[in-house]
Parts: structure tokens; C-alpha cells; sequence
């Protein structure tokens, strides 16, 4: 599989059309970030799930240098956002005119918006008996427990609420703020990178040099500010735009294969060191390899139990807190489970989860999305042919042409936060 701008002759003249033609006339479809989604999510779920993990098998403790860090699942998926961003909406055609943004920003709220109203109704009864009937243990109520924080979290907005991180009633959903804040900055930034010309510029290579260096900057700077988790996201965001427009390693395959495998040890390897530090630019970099078209970890991130988990992956991130709220609820009242029964409970809550997750996607997630889209179809129809065609668009459903994967699946790597 090669893209379309290693696939065309360049010619001196040519450096503008090629960047451009690879990142928006028909881009190719990468099946292995697809993949790599379920790492980022299931890392994430791990890390949420840690005290019961350890209760059961006190031996686990030996993947808590892992497990303890998993909210980098958090950067890992922003960094994936970007990347996938630039390589299927990177054109000026994003920016003819106010339908292609509105449009471009109305489709990923619709990949983000259903999935997250239904995990916030099914928290809700979770955190009003934990609040209201439990006494919230005998903290404080949170500021965010009212009608008002609700409606906040619903629109995902709740993160705007103070400087720091605000967690709100399902407590994965405030990355949510971040990731429309950089669908909203994105056609900004689309317009100051095609402004410098820096997408066609033959030395767009050198891009792997910002975008590393705003990964070093996320995680060794020790500047405090308000707004420093949002910032911090969206210069991971704008790390993987810059990774994408870099190009793909098509002439480097074999130190892509190597760095496919050597990527993910040394992040182990930093784990259990203290090194931690670095954690964001080695996610970054093997994101870059496994954008290669073959290798070792692309072939395993392209079998279809890979790709069904990353296409799950969003709604296994958002479901997977109410779910173990309604666990723990469960331990609450039948001690007995706990005693008796805890591994079993473990393996039947995890195996639950992602089961549900998968059900969520394929049977509420990508219908709801679709139903979305077809409102803003009928809402605000195409004037004129092609204003509104962002990239290459099937003729029944309007997302992107990709015969690798189910046609009611999200495009090849798409972040889903």
C-alpha cells in the first residue's frame, strides 16, 4: 500500500499538487492506527481498574509501572487525532467557505457527541447514590454535581469550568473539551500551514523536528499556567499534524519495522526505569512507524480482532467508568462477591465491558453518528457540486472510501476520545 505521494513522480514543479493530493483527493486508508486505538483505550481502562486488578491478584502489582501511567492513553489518542485530521481533511478545500468548516466541525462533533450523552445518562443514577444516598463517602459534594454541570458535561463543555482539569460526572469524558477545542483551532491551523506553504515545501520532512519538540516540551516542562491540561493537548494534537504532514515512511521501512517493536519496549522500558518523561515522544515516534505499509506490529494491528477493537475503542473509553460504577455498586452490596468471588468478578468485568463497548459501537455508536450526518445533509444541501467534498466520498454514505474496513466503521484511525 503506498500513498498517493509516493505513488506519483515528483517533479520540481510538483512539490504543492503532491503534498496536497496525498492528504485529500483520496487518501490512502492506515489500517494499523486503527489498531493502535484499543492500546491507547484499553491502557486507560487498565489504569482506572487497578485497586480491584491488584485485590484479586496481588501478583499484578507487577504491571503497576504500566498500568500506573495509563492516562498517557490520553495523549497516544491526540496525537492519533491530529495525524488522522491532516491525512483525510489537510486541503484548502476545508476552507472554501464556510459550509466545508461548518461541515468538518459538525461531523466530529457527531463522532463524539451521541456516545456521550448515553454514557452520562447511564452514570447518572451511579453518581446520585454515591452522592446523595452514600454521602459521596464523606467528601465534599463536587461543584460539578447539579443540573448546570449535567448539561455541561452533555455539551462538552465541563472542562472549561476552572484552570484544572474538571472530571466531571463520567470522569474519561473531560478530554472531550480538548478534543473539540482542536476540531475548532484545526481549519485555523490548515490556514497558517498552507499560508507558509510549509505542506508544500520540499523539506516538509524536517516537520519531525516540531513535532518531537513539542512532545518533549509536554512532558519535561515544569511551567504552571491556567489552562496548562488543555494547552498541553492541543500542542499533542498539533504534534501529530505536523507527524503527518512530515510524510509517511515509505523509503524508510526497514527502521520503521524496528522502531514498530522497539517503540512500545523502550515505553515499557521507561516505565519501570522512572523515565517517564518521554513517554509522549515515544508514542509519537511509533505512531509514525506503524504508519509505514507493512511490518512486524502492522500486521498484527491490521487483523480484524485488532481493527473491530479500534473501531470500538471510543465507546469503550467513555462506557467503561459507568459500567465499573455500577461494579462497585455491586461489591457494595454483596460483600460476598468480594470475598468470594473477586477473580471471576474481574475477568467478568473487563470481558463485560469490552462486550458492551462493541455493541455500543456497532449498534448505537455509528448509526447515531450517521443520522447526524444525514441532518446536516438535509439541513444545509450542497449548492453546487463538489463544495462540500473534503475528501473522497463514497456515493451512499459521504465518509471517506476505504474498501479495507465495514462500511459502517469509522475512518482508519480516526481519534474517538
Amino acid at each position: 500500500m503506498t500513498t498517493t505521494q509516493n505513488s506519483t513522480p515528483a517533479t520540481s514543479g510538483q512539490p504543492a499538487r503532491e503534498a496536497l493530493e496525498s492528504t485529500s483527493g483520496r487518501p490512502d486508508p492506515i489500517p494499523a492506527l486503527t489498531g493502535l486505538r484499543i492500546v491507547g483505550a484499553a491502557w486507560v481502562v487498565l489504569f482506572h481498574f487497578q485497586p480491584i486488578l491488584y485485590e484479586a491478584w496481588p501478583s499484578a502489582r507487577i504491571l503497576e509501572p504500566v498500568l500506573g501511567v495509563g492516562s498517557y492513553g490520553v495523549p497516544l489518542f491526540f496525537i492519533l487525532s491530529g495525524y488522522i485530521i491532516w491525512h483525510n481533511y489537510g486541503s484548502p478545500r476545508l476552507l472554501a467557505g464556510p459550509r466545508p468548516s461548518i461541515r468538518f466541525l459538525w461531523r466530529r462533533y457527531a463522532r463524539l457527541w451521541p456516545v456521550n450523552v448515553l454514557s452520562l445518562i447511564l452514570v447518572s443514577p451511579a453518581i446520585w447514590w454515591g452522592v446523595t444516598v452514600n454521602g459521596n463517602w464523606g467528601a465534599p459534594v463536587p461543584d460539578w454535581y447539579s443540573i448546570g454541570g449535567w448539561l455541561k458535561s452533555a455539551f462538552m463543555v465541563s472542562g472549561l469550568d476552572g484552570a484544572h482539569v474538571t472530571y466531571g460526572w463520567n470522569n474519561p469524558a473531560w478530554s472531550l473539551t480538548a478534543e473539540m477545542a482542536a476540531y475548532v483551532a484545526f481549519p485555523l491551523l490548515l490556514a497558517i500551514l498552507l499560508a507558509a506553504r510549509i505542506p508544500q515545501s520540499s523539506l516538509r520532512a524536517l516537520c519531525l523536528v516540531p513535532a518531537i519538540a513539542l512532545a518533549v516540551f509536554i512532558d519535561v516542562s515544569v511551567i504552571e499556567f491556567p489552562y496548562r491540561w488543555l494547552v498541553d493537548l492541543l500542542l499533542t494534537f498539533t504534534a501529530g499534524v505536523l507527524l503527518r504532514i512530515a510524510g509517511r515512511p515509505h523509503r524508510l521501512i526497514p527502521l520503521a519495522n524496528i522502531v514498530q517493536v522497539l517503540a512500545p519496549v523502550l515505553v515499557v522500558v521507561a516505565c519501570y526505569t522512572g523515565y517517564i518523561d518521554y513517554i509522549t515522544v515515544l508514542l509519537l515516534i511509533w505512531v509514525w512507524a506503524l504508519a509505514a505499509p507493512r511490518g512486524p506490529v502492522v500486521r498484527l494491528f491490521t487483523t480484524r480482532a485488532f481493527q473491530v477493537a479500534g473501531y470500538s475503542s471510543y465507546s469503550l473509553y467513555m462506557l467503561h467508568f459507568p459500567l465499573f460504577a455500577y461494579g462497585f455498586m455491586l461489591l457494595y452490596f454483596y460483600p460476598s462477591v468480594r470475598s468470594d468471588w473477586l477473580p471471576a468478578y474481574v475477568v467478568a468485568a473487563l470481558t463485560g465491558v469490552y462486550v458492551a463497548s462493541w455493541v455500543t459501537w456497532k449498534w448505537f455508536e455509528t448509526p447515531a453518528r450517521e443520522a447526524m450526518n444525514r441532518l446536516f445533509e438535509r439541513c444545509w444541501p450542497k449548492m453546487r457540486s463538489g463544495q462540500s467534498d473534503l475528501v473522497r466520498t463514497s456515493p451512499t454514505t459521504a465518509e471517506p472510501t476505504d474498501s479495507s474496513r465495514p462500511a459502517a466503521a469509522s475512518k482508519p484511525g480516526e481519534s474517538t476520545l
